[in-house]
């Protein structure tokens, strides 16, 4: 069962790396690259919250996009939130 979580928890990490990606138009997106750093702004981070929320059915606020210190941070905190 442990291995089937980390198998789900893997595919939810991907899917919002690829979504995050799509917003700044980069074939990838390191989870220790910063918000601002890449180029983000209310904008990215509304069409990353709308696109999020449409794909996994969960809210996500945009402070939460915007206040984590790397993508990585906001990736672990909300497939946790997707997982529970």
């Amino acid at each position: 069962m442990t291995e089937l979580n980390n198998t789900d928890k893997q595919s939810i990490l991907q899917q919002i790396v690829r979504v995050i990606s799509d917003q700044f138009d980069q074939t990838e997106v390191l989870l220790e690259d910063n918000f601002y750093d890449l180029g983000g702004d209310s904008l990215i981070a509304m069409k990353i919250k709308n696109n999020l929320e449409s794909q996994l059915s969960i809210t996500v606020s945009i402070e939460s996009i915007m206040l984590t210190e790397t993508i990585g941070e906001f990736v672990d905190d909300l497939a946790e939130r997707v997982m529970s």
